[in-house]
């Protein structure tokens, strides 16, 4: 494997050519540096399932805004984690909450917290249009994986749900700053009343969070583009107001209960059960094979070639000894990849070299432990890289 740089250039500053396995890349420090924000972004996403729950001080200035009827409404948040945002922005009103999560320990605090709730995929629900009074939408952040188009979650969520919404309805959208533009089109074309408010929040700042206000309404072709254009000028504006909870209230229309019903697959509960379905009593010893364990007295008596072999193939790892030198011992075969660096002709060529060798880790009964190599402590070299446990074979 051999790995070279090359010198800056007007184009596209330093970049990095490396050569291993018949594949040549070449990579751009200003490319790879956009793609890694955004790729820790995604990541951070996807490990919270995209959850991102508003701060409690937000939906405190939210409540103040929204002027629930005195009669009964119906009220959705299609990615409600544990509910407390829908509870809070609708506290003290004569309102049914539904909503729809996808992780399981948020739905059942959900459901514990009084709200009708499915757990699910959204996207296998089904609701009659013009069913709710009020919809909060805090969808994930990230974006779908998919064979085609790839849309962003922000959207494709505020499809599935806005026809929900009666004429006349509000809709709430928390969402980065920077994602609204994508749902413009939509917006203009069934919303009115736009209202888009900076949040305030420190950790609503670390993501750009905005809120956005809307009312439902039947936009006609000629006032589209007029709308669109007010649209994106409140989500574009030079200085966009914080959201204070004084702005002027959006009256909530009543609606009666609704019907929501979920069309997909109990994903949970088939998981509980497949352990104790015949299917997987006939996968199982493939998937998840017995692992052979090697006993009994050898015919001869091993030499010593014959006892490293056993060793660091692993069919001598157990427990020995005794008293305080009683301990586990555990081989394994690790990887180390030494770094050399060759000047010529005014470039530099990184060299890595990779050798395979053994290590015996051991576990004492008083708690110490020691890993013995091949190499002697002083001779081990500063650049050599080595395997992680987790990688090791």
């Amino acid at each position: 494997m051999v790995v070279g740089r090359f010198p800056p250039t007007s184009q596209c500053g330093a970049a990095t050519i490396c050569c291993t396995s018949g594949q040549i890349m070449l990579y751009s420090t200003h490319s790879v540096c956009s793609f890694t924000m955004e790729a820790r972004m995604r990541t951070v996403a996807r490990l919270k399932l995209g959850y991102y729950p508003l701060p409690s001080e937000e939906g405190s200035r939210l409540r103040r805004i929204l002027q629930l009827p005195v009669e009964s409404a119906s009220v959705l948040d299609p990615c409600a984690g544990t509910g407390a945002a829908l509870l809070q922005i609708t506290e003290g009103e004569n309102v049914v909450r539904y909503a729809v999560e996808l992780d399981a320990s948020r739905a059942q605090a959900c459901q514990e917290a009084g709200i009708n709730t499915i757990h699910g995929n959204l996207f296998d629900v089904q609701a009659k249009s013009g069913s709710f009074s009020l919809l909060y939408l805090n969808p994930p952040y990230d974006s779908e994986v998919a064979s085609s188009g790839n849309k962003r979650m922000e959207l494709r969520f505020l499809q599935k749900t806005f026809r929900w919404l009666v004429l006349g309805g509000v809709l709430v959208m928390v969402v980065p700053h920077g994602q609204l533009e994508g749902c413009t089109d939509l917006l203009a074309d069934a919303f009115t009343g736009f209202q888009v408010l900076r949040l305030s929040d420190p950790e609503s700042v670390r993501f750009d969070q905005v809120v956005l206000i809307a009312v439902r309404a039947r936009i006609k072709d000629t006032d589209y583009e007029r709308n669109r254009e007010q649209l994106i000028s409140a989500i574009w504006t030079g200085s966009m107001p914080i959201l204070t909870g004084s702005e002027a209230p959006y009256m909530i229309p009543p609606t009666t209960m609704v019907e929501i019903q979920h069309r997909g697959l109990p994903l949970d509960e088939i998981e509980d059960l497949v352990l104790s379905s015949s299917a997987w009593a006939k996968v199982r010893p493939y998937v998840l094979p017995r692992e052979e364990a090697s006993v009994g007295r050898p015919i001869t008596p091993l030499h010593g070639g014959h006892v490293g072999l056993l060793c660091t193939a692993g069919l001598l790892n157990g427990v020995f000894g005794s008293g305080e030198d009683r301990h586990i011992a555990r081989w394994r075969t690790v990887k180390y990849v030494t770094t050399f660096e060759e000047k010529i002709e005014g470039y530099t060529e990184i060299h890595k070299r990779e050798r395979f060798s053994n290590e015996l880790a051991l576990v004492y009964e008083d708690g110490r432990t020691l890993i013995l190599t091949d190499e002697k402590k002083k001779e081990k070299r500063d650049d050599a890289e080595r395997t992680s446990p987790a990688r090791a074979a």
